[in-house]
């Protein structure tokens, strides 16, 4: 039965164009891989998922991901233009990385048209659970990424980057 399905990853794998499919150790069986005809699709060694784990390439979108990288349950990985991930990298449970928005024009919000921006995650990078990374970043290597963190922008090497919250108990009488 194992083989069964681990055969059955493997042919969606090449039908999808990966050149490096015979590296892949663990691919978790409800892993989703949707890519465009146009889309490049790189997976480095030892590429790892677990459960429920959204991978998406649109249109000419590039992403590749590096040699031992760990993507957790729940993830959500959607490129439309260009998304980078490091070696050695791993991302928590529920991690959300994006290099697109949805295009607003005339007070709507387009449901086809899309404003991308590169997105770049280092080697030896630590992604909290709950994290959401928005277009136009960069993680620069070696960083952390706290849970429940909000990333736009550059965070620079070997930095720990944790978003704050003020706490507030309010009385419902």
């Amino acid at each position: 039965m194992v083989e069964k399905i681990f055969k059955v990853i493997i042919n969606s794998l090449r039908f999808i164009g990966y050149s490096s499919y015979k590296n892949l150790i663990a691919v978790s069986v409800s892993t989703h891989i949707k890519k465009s005809p146009e889309a490049h699709i790189y997976v480095g060694k030892k590429f790892r998922t677990r459960n429920n784990v959204e991978i998406n390439a649109r249109g000419n979108a590039r992403l590749k991901i590096g040699d031992n990288v760990f993507i957790n349950s729940g993830c959500i990985i959607t490129a439309r233009e260009s998304i980078t991930i490091g070696d050695n990298t791993i991302l928590g449970p529920y991690v959300m990385i994006y290099d697109n928005d949805h295009a607003v024009q005339n007070g709507k919000v387009s449901d086809n048209q899309y404003v991308t921006s590169e997105v770049k995650v280092g080697s030896n990078v630590w992604i909290g659970a709950g994290t959401v990374i928005l277009k136009g970043t960069t993680i620069e290597d070696n960083c952390i990424i706290g849970a429940g963190s909000i990333v736009k922008g550059t965070v620079e090497k070997g930095s720990i980057f944790v978003q704050k919250r003020n706490e507030q108990i309010t009385s419902l009488k």
